[in-house]
């Protein structure tokens, strides 16, 4: 079986986090010529997408596996809804793998992000196919 075949063939659940239409556009549209088939989830703030996760916690089939978080949002930012979900993730009855996606970031910035156990890379805007395949992969 074709590697792309097989990483399609897991069918992943994907969020993603971003105050930007256009880079949920952009994202969707990759992970969907990545043959991802079921429904992506998407919230532009972190409040919203933690509220969704604190409501669903024990619910598999709702959960999604990979989130795409932005870190610059204004309601509630990308280091703030780590900090949240840190306090969140023993509960959740699935493994959340989280991924940063940003457009720009300083280094205090991408120190904590890199320190966070909750976080499993990190990616500049927008996210390339060949990172998509690296993740899916994983």
């Amino acid at each position: 079986m074709h590697i792309l075949e097989q990483i399609v063939e897991k069918e992943r659940t994907v969020c993603i986090i971003d105050d930007d239409k256009i880079q949920h556009f952009i994202h969707e549209r990759c992970l969907q010529q990545h043959g991802l088939s079921r429904p992506m989830m998407s919230f532009f703030d972190g409040a919203d997408a933690l509220s969704f996760l604190h409501q669903h916690a024990e619910d598999l089939s709702v959960l999604p596996d990979i989130i795409f978080l932005d870190l610059n949002m204004p309601k509630l930012s990308g280091l703030q809804f780590l900090e949240q979900y840190a306090g969140l993730k023993d509960r959740l009855k699935k493994h959340i793998r989280i991924y940063i996606l940003s457009s720009c970031i300083n280094k205090q910035e991408m120190d904590l992000v890199t320190s966070n156990s909750a976080v499993s890379g990190f990616y500049s805007k927008p996210l390339r196919p060949h990172e998509l395949h690296t993740i899916l992969a994983e």
